[in-house]
């Protein structure tokens, strides 16, 4: 059985964005991972998102998407944690004292001066490409993506963002088809 680092370590040398998303898959945590898993594998991911927008100059703008995108992710993990923390510490120190809140931990803020990236599904091109590869139902491509078929259909609806998973698990289903065929990276400063 290959350990946990020697699967992270195929990662770092991951060259291009390709590489990058199926080396990621294999390190991907569990469902039943704590957040402290999830926070590290967000770290690790938006680093190893940041190197390979310097090797795969083609895919710049998608890995520095995907590079901010884990960031934000691990940050929210680490506020909860950080709530989680003094609220425990609240209620140790004031017995039945208030509790973090959802939406103390909810919004991560934007820094001045980084760029904020939005990825778009390109509609008729991904819906071309779902039927050029066979698939007849949103079920069908959700099981090929490894996705729930509710997600695909919100993505597909635009009624959610197309997230990391969703890249990666279309990418996967629809190949040949590549990043910008599917997808538009959308900056705004």
């Amino acid at each position: 059985m290959t350990s946990l680092e020697e699967l992270w370590s195929a990662v770092q040398s991951a060259a291009t964005l390709r590489q990058a998303h199926d080396a990621l898959l294999e390190v991907v945590p569990s469902r039943e991972a704590t957040r402290v898993e999830w926070r590290d594998f967000h770290q690790r991911a938006a680093e190893v998102y940041r190197r390979v927008a310097e090797t795969d100059r083609g895919r710049q703008r998608e890995a520095l998407f995907l590079a901010e995108q884990q960031r934000e992710k691990a940050e929210k993990i680490a506020q909860a944690l950080a709530a989680d923390a003094g609220a425990r510490r609240r209620r140790r120190i004031e017995p039945g004292g208030p509790e973090g809140t959802a939406e103390s931990v909810a919004r991560v803020p934007h820094r001045v001066g980084d760029p904020r990236y939005a990825v778009r599904l390109r509609d008729d091109a991904f819906t071309k490409a779902v039927r050029l590869a066979g698939f007849h139902s949103d079920y069908a491509l959700a099981k090929a993506m490894g996705l729930n078929r509710s997600t695909v259909k919100r993505a597909r609806d635009g009624e959610l963002r197309p997230g990391a998973r969703f890249i990666s698990g279309a990418l996967k289903a629809l190949a040949p088809f590549e990043f910008e065929d599917l997808f538009e990276v959308e900056t705004s400063e």
